[in-house]
């Protein structure tokens, strides 16, 4: 058994400590399987993974000085184009002026509906190992990436192949976002521990921004995240800020959020050092008992 010692960051001002035991075989934390990336998911659709992958991309750009790649396989409901396409908002979140949206995202639906399902109602379906080899392709290019995927972790993109498959066989950490308030506590449990059956080691969460008439339930915020940590032994980054994105083509507009984002994204200091040891791409190494990437649909 492995002790662990996490800090789970609340406010500005609190840091709060919490340990646990996990088993060996369930740790992987220091040495995570593909430290030049990341896969972004969440409890659910609608949590905050758009804006939270643009705004690593923004972050990292502006700590860096170059822009991370941006990947999101899958993309439903929306139109190429649209402001509430998450190729445009990835695009322009990111401060990715330079790409096309058709270079973010791979495949895009009309029905606003799972993969599986937004596919099966145009009577395709989606070729996972293409997928899959494209994932290894974009990892290949030299820059740290950020995986968007599209709904809750065991969204499908096939009938046995889910969120958490690519991402495994991509050897990617998970940051999952969790909503804040009731409700987060067994959503969020259940999805690290699915997580995990599905071969993804390293796990970490991040609770979605409050709403500002919500500020007074960040007491509620906080329980929620001890508790996940606590029973679903994994760490807690914590808590992402409220800035909303544009809703208009307004590139002024646009680098203004960026610039918003980032300021407060860098006090979120847990997250900051999580993503900075997964996406460096100084620290290429593997694990020795990382899985293959040669599993089928």
């Amino acid at each position: 058994m492995l002790t662990i010692n996490y800090f789970i960051w609340f406010t500005q001002d609190c840091l709060r400590e919490v340990k646990f035991v996990m088993p060996a075989s369930k740790t992987n934390v220091e040495c995570a399987a593909n430290k030049k990336g990341i896969f972004v998911s969440s409890t659910g659709t609608e949590q905050g993974k758009t804006i939270l992958a643009s705004g690593i991309a923004a972050w990292w750009k502006s700590v860096t000085g170059a822009a991370p790649a941006v990947w999101k396989p899958v993309q439903s409901g929306v139109q190429w184009g649209a402001s509430n396409a998450d190729s445009y908002r990835l695009k322009w979140g990111g401060g990715l002026e330079d790409k096309q949206e058709q270079d973010i995202v791979s495949l895009a639906f009309s029905a606003p509906l799972s993969p599986l399902a937004a596919a099966a109602r145009e009577n395709v379906s989606i070729n996972c190992a293409a997928l899959r080899r494209e994932g290894i392709t974009r990892l290949s290019q030299g820059l740290p990436l950020v995986v968007e995927g599209a709904g809750g972790v065991a969204v499908p993109f096939a009938n046995t192949y889910t969120m958490c498959s690519l991402a495994s066989d991509l050897e990617l950490p998970m940051l999952i976002v969790a909503q804040p308030l009731l409700g987060t506590i067994s959503h969020t449990v259940t999805a690290v521990h699915y997580a995990r059956e599905q071969g993804i080691p390293d796990i970490a969460v991040v609770m979605g921004g409050l709403a500002p008439e919500q500020l007074e339930r960040e007491h509620e915020c906080e329980e929620n995240a001890q508790i996940i940590a606590e029973q679903a032994q994994v760490p807690v980054l914590g808590r992402l800020p409220w800035i909303p994105q544009p809703v208009m083509h307004d590139p002024h507009a646009w680098s203004s959020w960026r610039a918003q984002w980032v300021e407060a994204m860098s006090r979120v200091s847990l997250l900051c050092d999580w993503l900075m040891g997964r996406m460096n791409e100084v620290n290429k190494e593997r694990c020795a008992d990382s899985s293959s990437l040669t599993s089928d649909c």
